[in-house]
């Protein structure tokens, strides 16, 4: 609540400071309540060449702090929403965590530019925190990054990017590429952050499909060796499907729920260094994966 009425509160502050006619800012109609909501399971997975296993649970939040649609200044909209994560681990044998609970926080900040077109220009800065309540002294880090998406035409857009993330990612800054592409009036294949899918329109509101991503998560954690980066790395697959539940007059709504196994999962403990060496590697073998949201982000 109160990093919510502080956003806003900057937000109001910078567009009077630069003029009503300049700066726009409105806060959701749904005021202070989550837009997305969620929780993954990946079952307890056991090690492939070593005595440990390990599962974990993760819950996450959105809240909204911004309408872009009504916020932003002269030609750029501008969303803010604070992001928020959970995640509970159970390890066991050879894989030893001081701590099992591990949160992390983010408020991204994104400026977005329309063009002629159907293309957009899209900026993000976000102050970011991952820890596991212990590893406090080296856990926050400011990720970012900017992306331009082409509407090429009705069927089809690309989009191209760098992503930024100095302090917990392998490489401080990588490219990202995705695309939309609507293969027939029921099929759309598409790319987005690590996420392919195809999903098969059903009815007006039952969308299924097969998907494979990547499921990653770091944190600054605390070990016997001093503070650590904890970066857990899977490849899932499976079938994924949307269902719109708005009602007439409403914005979209969706429930999503997947459902999969992970193919190839590891655990590190890299050092804080640049060049974030790991010291301590695990691999695991399929688990089953299961996960479900409710989604108002639209």
């Amino acid at each position: 609540m109160k990093v919510t009425r502080f956003a806003g509160l900057l937000l109001t502050t910078a567009a009077i400071a630069a003029g009503e006619t300049a700066w726009r800012y409105q806060m959701p109609e749904s005021g202070i309540a989550p837009s997305y909501t969620g929780v993954t399971l990946l079952s307890q997975m056991g090690e492939r060449h070593g005595g440990s296993k390990l599962g974990m649970q993760t819950f996450e939040l959105t809240l909204p702090l911004a309408d872009p649609r009504q916020t932003g200044y002269k030609d750029w909209a501008i969303n803010a929403q604070l992001d928020a994560r959970y995640t509970f681990l159970q390890a066991e044998g050879g894989l030893s965590l001081e701590h099992e609970k591990m949160f992390s926080a983010s408020l991204p900040i994104t400026l977005i530019r329309s063009y002629a077109g159907g293309n957009r220009l899209s900026i993000t800065v976000a102050p970011a925190v991952a820890s596991d309540f212990g590893g406090t002294n080296h856990f926050f880090d400011v990720v970012g990054g900017s992306s331009y998406t082409v509407k090429h035409s009705e069927t089809f857009s690309y989009t191209v990017g760098l992503g930024v993330s100095p302090r917990f990612a392998s490489y401080a800054v990588v490219p990202m590429v995705g695309f939309i592409w609507k293969a027939s009036p029921d099929w759309e294949v598409s790319m987005r952050f690590n996420q392919l899918r195809a999903l098969y329109k059903v009815d007006e509101r039952l969308s299924v499909g097969p998907f494979i991503c990547g499921y990653n998560h770091s944190w600054m954690v605390n070990t016997e060796r001093g503070d650590k980066i904890f970066r857990f790395r899977s490849l899932v697959a499976g079938v994924t499907g949307e269902y719109d539940f708005s009602g007439a007059g409403q914005r979209k709504r969706v429930i999503r729920a997947a459902v999969g196994s992970s193919l190839a999962t590891s655990a590190q403990f890299c050092n804080r260094t640049a060049d974030k060496d790991a010291v301590e590697t695990h691999h695991y073998k399929p688990g089953l994966f299961l996960s479900v949201g409710v989604d108002f982000r639209f």
